[in-house]
């Protein structure tokens, strides 16, 4: 039996859940066949909140933890479209309320812009433990990028 067609998927697995987003990092991607979807997507929370605790510059009395994730959804209409632009980079600025709330948050420019309103969704969706720093509740303004591709 010819087990290269089952490296190679695996290998595809492996770099498609790694790709989402998110960088090198001190864990792996999940792998293999009995991983879940519920299993890549607290793979991607984790990575997500291991990026977003870089970019809290003082610290805060405890980490920042996401409570609540999303994962913006492609939007349908683009799924036929295979050209370029169909697919990219959103990068989403948002704050972080003192709630653990997220408030304002807007796609920053450069990507389709029809890929920017499920990326901003996603996030508004997120919640937070609530930020607190020397004792006070604190306000965080923060980036997320995702990868939007079908």
């Amino acid at each position: 039996m010819n087990r290269f067609p089952l490296v190679l998927s695996s290998l595809a697995l492996g770099l498609a859940l790694a790709g989402c987003g998110s960088t090198s990092s001190s864990s792996s991607a999940p792998r293999g066949a009995e991983v879940t979807e519920a299993d890549a997507t607290a793979f991607r929370q984790s990575e997500t909140e291991r990026q977003l605790r870089q970019q809290v510059s003082l610290p805060l009395d405890e980490p920042l933890r996401v409570l609540e994730f999303a994962e913006p959804r492609y939007p349908s209409f683009l799924l036929s479209d295979s050209s370029r632009e169909a697919r990219g980079n959103v990068t989403v600025s948002f704050e972080v309320l003192t709630s653990g709330h997220v408030g304002a948050a807007k796609a920053l420019p450069g990507s389709n812009e029809a890929l920017h309103q499920p990326a901003v969704d996603a996030i508004r969706r997120w919640r937070f433990s609530p930020p607190v720093r020397d004792g006070k509740p604190a306000r965080l303004y923060l980036q997320h990028t995702f990868r939007m591709e079908p």
